[in-house]
């Protein structure tokens, strides 16, 4: 029986905070994968092709396992570091919390308040609500260098601290070896046609990257025509199209694997 379930925030589209290159989205599901890898059958991950805050899958979600989910933030501020703990307004914090916060702090410190109680946020009133024990981690602020450099050169020390702080012994499984990345390319090659979203969010930029600024989005089931043109960066495949101003207007189609895939965010139908 599962100790820890565990919930990767953002995805199906939403990347969360983004920053060096790096996307929350991505980071927060390679720290949940590294948990289960290591926790074994005492971990269970939520799926990971999901949105859960956007979804609404606490409200569906059945389990007696202590819950945590797995975010990073992000400030604007360069100075701003540090990972805490958020519990529901109103709630004590309980063994795991305390834990979880002492242990993040000590780990990723700069925080003025290491556990802190929110009411305003979804997911923690889900859970309250349906009697789930469960707290949301930030584990430090991907906008600041040295966060980010921590999470990411020490991903299995980060992963044994959840481990411990549910009493779970972690194992010796072996890190997975990053795939190779395609270069960064663009092409006229066969791409253009009629695609459909698949995502109930997904976001369409003025420039083709992570560091776009949203100017419109798409929702499931819609359809949007693409150019006969892509350009692979920050990890993703990203199409064009022009909008209604004339503007040219870019948007994810999925992960960059050299190939299309089975959970793109746009799959072509004409």
């Amino acid at each position: 029986m599962a100790k820890l379930f565990i919930i990767c925030g953002h995805g199906a589209g939403d990347p969360g905070c983004c920053a060096g290159g790096c996307t929350e989205a991505e980071r927060v599901r390679a720290l949940g994968q590294r948990i289960k890898e290591l926790g074994g059958s005492e971990v269970e991950l939520g799926d990971t092709s999901r949105n859960w805050y956007a979804d609404g899958g606490l409200n569906r979600l059945s389990t007696d396992a202590p819950v945590v989910e797995l975010h990073m933030d992000a400030s604007g501020i360069a100075t701003a570091h540090g990972a805490h703990v958020i519990i529901k307004e109103g709630f004590e914090p309980d063994e795991y919390d305390n834990a979880l916060a002492d242990k993040l702090a000590a780990f990723m410190p700069g925080r003025s308040e290491k556990l802190v109680r929110r009411s305003d946020l979804a997911n923690p009133n889900r859970a309250a609500a349906r009697g789930i024990n469960y707290r949301l981690c930030e584990n430090g602020f991907i906008d600041n260098d040295g966060d980010r450099e921590k999470f990411n050169g020490n991903l299995d020390e980060l992963a044994r601290i959840y481990l411990e702080c549910f009493g779970i012994t972690a194992g010796s499984a072996p890190a997975a070896v990053p795939q190779p990345q395609p270069a960064q390319q663009e092409t006229t090659e066969n791409f253009g046609g009629t695609y459909r979203c698949t995502v109930d969010y997904l976001r369409v930029r003025d420039a083709p990257g992570l560091g776009g600024t949203e100017v419109a989005h798409y929702s499931s089931g819609e359809t949007v025509t693409l150019d006969n043109w892509y350009k692979i960066a920050d990890g993703y495949v990203w199409g064009q199209y022009t909008g209604y101003s004339g503007a040219t207007r870019y948007i994810a189609v999925g992960k960059a694997t050299g190939k299309p895939e089975a959970d793109d965010y746009l799959v072509k139908v004409g």
